[in-house]
């Protein structure tokens, strides 16, 4: 018995390490959405651009992980949609984001919760799989326990910049403060992805082994949910909805640890991942073998009714998700 949980155990490392891309879909219009609907704080605010002068216990592929600002230096161009725009109250004027060398709370979050994405994380402590695989991601932004022991780092990665968030609200260093809470939320959103705690059922990994095609089939279910979330929040009929949605979640402050908190939404990531998994396999089917869902196929899925139960799972953990990403910037900004 423990040698088929090791076998399904590298499967499932196998699974993960195997993706090059990894993350929930439009981290920055999510993050955006929850950090401009909090009561009392001010997301308007502008806030000072320092230079980074910390020491982090933590290796990067150093040719993605910048510490200048993207803003400043023309590397970030912010687009909003009327709606996004509209509901969030912001006045978009590009050239004049940065004024005196401060830029405002909400233009960081949007900017740099998506930079965890940018390459940064391809780095691969393990020689073994380093070999096998070559660097990736994934380590970094997924999570599984299985009996005594577990794998990955996404909730590593969530604690880690949730410190040095900490540190720099400490030393009155604002911006890096918020660009630290920003990467810390990206880890959060990852981990609240039910594939990213669990990419299959225990018959689909070990069918994975000697399937080609299950192995296209997990790949591409996971990667159709990683841009589900990208559809609710760009081309849904239901997106002015679920913005809705997410701006009325209440913050959840836990009075638990930060271990504890990232611990929680893994536990409850890992609830829904059954229901979601069927609920993409009946949506998507046959396509799964062959690709990825399109923008198209999710429009289309939607007109036929297909995902409405898809879409009643998401919405529930997007209320939660948005609960928990409030709470933690309450705590973690206004409390330091």
């Amino acid at each position: 018995m423990f040698n088929l949980t090791r076998v399904v155990v590298f499967l499932i490392i196998f699974l993960m390490f195997s993706q090059s891309l990894f993350s929930w879909g439009s981290h920055d219009i999510f993050t955006f959405l929850v950090a401009t609907s909090i009561p009392n704080f001010d997301y308007q605010k502008l806030v000072e651009i320092r230079d980074y002068d910390y020491v982090e216990n933590r290796r990067y592929n150093t040719e993605k992980y910048v510490t200048y600002d993207l803003v400043a230096h023309g590397k970030a161009k912010i687009t909003f949609d009327s709606d996004l725009l509209k509901v969030s109250g912001v006045e978009l004027i590009q050239y004049q984001l940065v004024q005196d060398g401060k830029l405002p709370v909400w233009a960081i979050f949007y900017v740099y919760s998506r930079s965890p994405d940018n390459g940064m994380d391809f780095v691969e402590e393990s020689g073994i799989v380093n070999a096998i695989l070559g660097d990736t991601q994934a380590n970094r932004h997924a999570y599984l326990k299985v009996t005594f022991f577990e794998y990955m780092e996404g909730d590593k990665s969530f604690l880690h910049f949730i410190k040095m968030s900490k540190e720099a609200f400490r030393k009155g260093d604002e911006y890096w403060g918020y660009r630290f809470l920003s990467y810390a939320l990206h880890y959060l959103e990852d981990l609240m992805q039910p594939y990213h705690v669990r990419p299959g059922t225990v018959p689909e990994l070990i069918q994975f082994l000697f399937d080609p095609k299950m192995r296209v089939f997990l790949r591409n279910a996971h990667s159709t949910y990683d841009d589900y979330m990208t559809f609710l929040l760009t081309r849904s009929k239901y997106k002015e909805e679920f913005y809705k949605l997410i701006r009325e979640a209440k913050p959840l402050t836990l009075p638990v640890s930060d271990e504890q908190l990232i611990y929680e939404a893994i536990l409850f990531s890992y609830s829904m991942f059954f229901d979601v998994h069927d609920e993409v396999k009946k949506a998507f089917g046959e396509i799964l073998y062959n690709r990825r869902a399109m923008m198209e196929d999710f429009e289309k899925a939607e007109e036929d009714g297909k995902l409405a139960r898809l879409y009643e799972l998401t919405k529930k953990l997007a209320s939660v998700l948005a609960s928990l990403c409030k709470g933690v910037i309450l705590k973690t900004a206004l409390q330091n």
